[in-house]
């Protein structure tokens, strides 16, 4: 007999030490997250001005199309390989949520990163490639 099924999402917050090499790779990695989030933002904006010229006034954001304009990025600038690609797809699927948010009234329009914003961060989806012992976690890329 089934009587239900409890579903428990995880996460871990731990507090890393990383050595020069991984501050590094940790502030490639930001820099490139923050990189990505501006540009979509931008294209988006130039995009809507295009539409709003020709009359349009609704331009609907969509997975596919930002996942597109990544690939494009990643094209154009080759640095963007450096970090773990789940970490940039995530970059617009936050990008997207916060335009799904402003659309219905929710938040306000999303806004530029900043360097000099003290709270920047990005995520890693676990698809089984994070490795934790009992005092170190191996990272993708």
């Amino acid at each position: 007999m089934f009587y239900g099924c409890n579903v428990v999402n995880e996460g871990l917050k731990v507090k890393l030490y990383p050595d020069k090499v991984m501050k590094d790779k940790f502030n490639q990695s930001l820099g490139n997250a923050r990189f990505v989030w501006n540009n979509l933002l931008t294209e988006y904006q130039k995009t809507f001005e295009l539409f709003k010229q020709h009359g349009y006034t609704k331009l609907k954001c969509n997975q596919t199309t930002f996942n597109t304009m990544l690939t494009m990025l990643k094209k154009q600038y080759p640095f963007l390989y450096k970090s773990e690609s789940s970490s940039l797809q995530q970059v617009y699927r936050d990008l997207l949520h916060a335009f799904n948010g402003f659309f219905k009234k929710n938040s306000n329009y999303p806004k530029f990163k900043s360097k000099k914003n003290p709270k920047n961060g990005f995520r890693i989806q676990n698809n089984k490639n994070i490795k934790i012992t009992s005092n170190t976690i191996v990272l993708p890329k």
